[in-house]
Formats: C-alpha cells, structure tokens, sequence
C-alpha cells in the first residue's frame, strides 16, 4: 500500500509566520485522514488544489495547538450544506471538549449549527494503548507521556509512527520501532531550563536519540517551539541519529510505503 504524509502545520502552541499549528494529512489508496487539528490548519486544508474529501479525522489530545481547529472544521462541514458526520477518535477526555465548544458557539438560529461539533463529527474514544481502526487503516497507539492522556500512534500499514506531544521513554522507542517514517515532535533544541518530563516534550537531540534506538527509516522533526532554531535542532538531532532528517515545514510531502 502506498501513501502520502503532507505537513499541513508544525507549529508548537500557535500557528506564526505563515504556519499553522499541528496538523498532518494521510492520503492512501483507500482513505484521506487528518491527524490533529491544530489553529490555522482548517484554512490550510481548505487552501488545498483541490480541497481533500476526508475520510476521518484523529486527535493525538486536547491541547489547544491539536484540536483548537475543530470548530471551524465543523463550521466548514455544517455551512453553507450539511455533510455526513465525520469519524472522529481521541482521547476519551476530547468528549468535554467538543460539548463545550458546542455549548459556547453553538447557533441556535440554524439547525445544522446548533451543536456543531455533534453534528460534524461521530466521536469514537480511544484509550492510550488501544488499537483501532481509522477509515480502513490500522492505527496502534501508545500512552505518550504528557499532561493529559495523550496517543502516540503507529500506522503499520503505511510505516509511518507518530510521537504527538511526549518525554522520551523507553515504552514510546518500543512502540516507534523501525518506522520507515518517523514524524517526531522536537519542541526545544536543548533542554536548558526545560522540565522536559513533567512538562511532557522532547529536544532535537532525544528526538534524533529516538529514531537511532528505534532503527527508524526517516525522521521527520515537527512542533517546534521557534522555527529560527530548525538549523540548531536539525544539527542536534543529527547527532544521535544516522538517518535522513528533514525539520519539517507547512506543505511538505513524504511518501510512505511499505
């Protein structure tokens, strides 16, 4: 099976200098899927030549720069025309998150609008740890080690893994194993001043760390804190990992297959 990963944001906390926050496409034979759906990244899939028909979305977890967009993808799916609901699968402690954007932005003049969200998306709760399926394609996750529950994921179908938002621990390099893609997160380029357990992120240099212990193919580095230290986290990453690296930006492509 063949497939594409398009960077549509990489931006850790807000979307800035023309990038959206997080947010990646899967296009495969079979299945157009939206992994996160963080600020600016409605507008960015919109933007696309021509708009992708997705198929199902996911959300890694409840922070803001992950989901924040998923009351203007359900505007874009209730207005002007209704579309079907959408699958949507998270965390279980997304459900709060989309009832209470409902209830704050919720239309009550216009049917389709008056919640949103419910009626955009058929949310389905995934435990950290549990396996599932997402429009046909088979998605393992892993508990990240972040302040809320948080899936790190694995497409096995496709090669491609996922970090999400996570500290560096020896259960997330066991669920990265021998990726062929390899799409981590390096929010910080060193750890100076950094709790970077408790406040559940990695550097470049645990990032490159990763994909050396995990034997991954590529490693694709994202949600940096500041796009000026890609050249400074590029270089650390390459310090521990052998491989190919690319610091990812807004429209890059990487094909996957396996």
């Amino acid at each position: 099976m063949s497939a594409t990963l398009t960077i549509l944001g990489c931006r850790a906390g807000a979307p800035a200098n023309g990038a959206a926050a997080s947010g990646y496409l899967i296009q495969s034979n079979h299945a157009t899927i939206l992994v996160d759906c963080g600020p600016g990244v409605a507008l960015t899939l919109a933007s696309l030549d021509p708009p992708p028909i997705l198929d199902a979305v996911i959300v890694s977890h409840r922070h803001a720069d992950h989901c924040g967009d998923l009351l203007a993808l359900a505007y874009q799916r209730c207005f002007p025309e209704p579309h079907s609901a959408l699958p949507l699968f998270g965390p279980p402690d997304l459900a709060a998150i989309l009832d209470g954007l409902d209830r704050l932005f919720g239309i009550p003049s216009l049917p389709a609008l008056t919640r949103p969200l419910r009626h955009s998306f058929a949310f389905y709760p995934v435990t950290p740890g549990d396996t599932f399926v997402a429009a046909g394609v088979l998605v393992e996750t892993c508990a990240a080690c972040h302040p809320v529950p948080t899936l790190a994921m694995r497409f096995p179908e496709l090669g491609l893994a996922y970090t999400a938002d996570t500290a560096l621990t020896e259960t997330l390099i066991e669920h990265m194993d021998r990726a062929a893609v390899l799409l981590a997160e390096a929010t910080y380029p060193t750890d100076a001043g950094r709790d970077l357990e408790r406040h559940g992120h990695m550097t470049a240099a645990q990032a490159g760390e990763l994909a050396q212990r995990a034997a991954a193919g590529r490693l694709l580095l994202t949600h940096l804190a500041a796009p000026a230290d890609a050249d400074e986290t590029y270089q650390a990453a390459a310090r521990r990992y052998a491989g190919a690296i690319t610091v990812v930006t807004p429209g890059l492509r990487a094909p996957l297959e396996v």
